[in-house]
């Protein structure tokens, strides 16, 4: 018979689904352990920047940079990598690459993981403790780089980079809580209910609307390679230049994609703080030859417009998404069958799993907005609270509406044969 507690250390998958931890990592207290894995997170990032930066240097032309400015060139290109905004010259620049942050992630994914099974927590609360000590301790190594690699030329908010690098390591630590077995035991199974219905079409709708949101980007990036090269061309005249162009512009694909979000939601994206790009206005003027610039809109089409469609589509979504129990026009008076078309705990639902893409949607427009320079550039990219506010606008309102018109219609049905067949039964009474 074979031993049910026997690891498979072939298939790591299984390895973190299953409730048992690997004897062959060392134990440590589950303080120390989340220590060592904050600062290995942090370095094993450092260290892919540096290589980077480093090769970047070398193979593009360059000034007489030392390697200290080099090496504090990478340290801000890792905090860059975590959308941590940068200042260069005195201007700041905001929006940053999210394609990027997938180097932070792998190395805050694998330090956690090792930490956890390191400890070996045996309730939630320890769990929780390695979670929250691990993110403080990758946040403060990340105010001290900032502090330690920040000149007058080019610098960054050591504020601003414990906060940011903090928030993102508490995001993909609790991905892994709840993805790692032992975790998922002790987390997963106490949640309400209540929370789960809510959450789950929230999400889900986030993710179909990022995706129709990236397939709406790729058309245009598509509709728009002439444009798109021709700026390159200007930017990068060597094949060299042209690949190092060609990987940024990939780091910047996730910012375009949130982009077209909040264009195909209504809310527009805003130029300079004064002019906005939406599905009704598109006069964008002259702007700088810059990649990340060039797929925006110039004019309005009749077809534009009918892609507010899209975040009604979604609403729709959520409607269908979300429980509902067995409902039946009934009432013999128009005051009786209106108050029960709807139920109340219906419409919380519906509002609270539109918060919960509400959310969402406020943090990728919060991190794809900001500063590129100054003037025209002063401020580019979505309003975020303008961008939630339209969840609640086209989405919420969509799903409202489908609950209630379908209902609506059939109760003044109801009504209207409940009506004729009371009118045959007096005629039959009065013969």
């Amino acid at each position: 018979m074979s031993n049910p507690k026997r690891r498979n250390f072939v298939d790591e998958d299984l390895q973190w689904r299953k409730p048992e931890f690997e004897s062959h990592i060392n134990k440590y207290p589950f303080g120390l352990a989340s220590l060592i894995a904050g600062s290995a997170a942090a370095i094993i990032g450092l260290m892919i920047s540096f290589v980077l930066v480093i090769l970047i240097w070398l193979l593009a032309a360059h000034g007489t940079e030392s390697t200290i400015q080099v090496v504090r060139a990478a340290a801000i290109a890792w905090q860059g990598a975590q959308l941590v905004p940068i200042e260069i010259s005195g201007i700041a620049i905001g929006i940053l690459p999210w394609g990027f942050l997938i180097i932070p992630i792998i190395a805050l994914w694998k330090s956690l993981h090792w930490a956890l099974k390191s400890a070996q927590p045996s309730d939630g609360r320890k769990f929780f403790s390695i979670a929250t000590y691990f993110s403080l301790t990758y946040g403060f190594f990340s105010l001290v780089i900032s502090l330690l690699s920040s000149t007058e030329d080019l610098r960054t908010s050591f504020v601003q980079a414990f906060i940011r690098t903090t928030i993102l390591a508490a995001l993909v630590s609790i991905v892994v809580l709840f993805k790692f077995a032992p975790a998922a035991h002790s987390f997963s199974e106490k949640l309400p209910r209540e929370f789960a219905i809510i959450l789950k079409p929230g999400l889900i709708t986030f993710a179909v609307f990022f995706f129709v949101s990236s397939v709406v980007t790729t058309a245009a990036l598509v509709m728009r390679f002439n444009e798109l090269k021709a700026v390159a061309g200007l930017m990068a005249p060597n094949a060299l230049d042209q690949i190092f162009l060609i990987l940024l512009c990939i780091g910047y694909l996730p910012t375009l994609i949130s982009w077209t979000f909040s264009y195909l939601l209504g809310a527009g994206i805003h130029l300079g703080g004064t002019s906005v790009i939406s599905l009704t206005l598109a006069s964008p003027g002259a702007l700088p030859a810059i990649p990340l610039l060039s797929i925006l809109p110039s004019s309005v089409s009749i077809w534009t417009k009918l892609l507010i469609t899209i975040p009604i589509l979604i609403g729709v979504l959520i409607y269908f998404l979300i429980p509902r129990e067995h409902w039946k026009a009934q009432g013999e008076n128009y005051a009786d069958a209106l108050a029960g078309i709807v139920r109340i705990s219906e419409v919380i639902r519906i509002l609270l799993a539109t918060t919960v893409l509400a959310i969402f949607t406020f943090l990728i427009t919060f991190f794809s907005s900001g500063s590129l320079g100054t003037d025209y550039l002063i401020f580019i990219g979505p309003n975020p609270v303008t961008a939630a506010a339209w969840i609640y606008l086209a989405v919420g309102s969509a799903a409202l509406l489908t609950l209630v018109m379908p209902r609506l219609v059939l109760t003044i049905s109801h009504l209207s044969s409940n009506r004729q067949q009371n009118k045959l039964s007096r005629l039959a009474n009065s013969k």
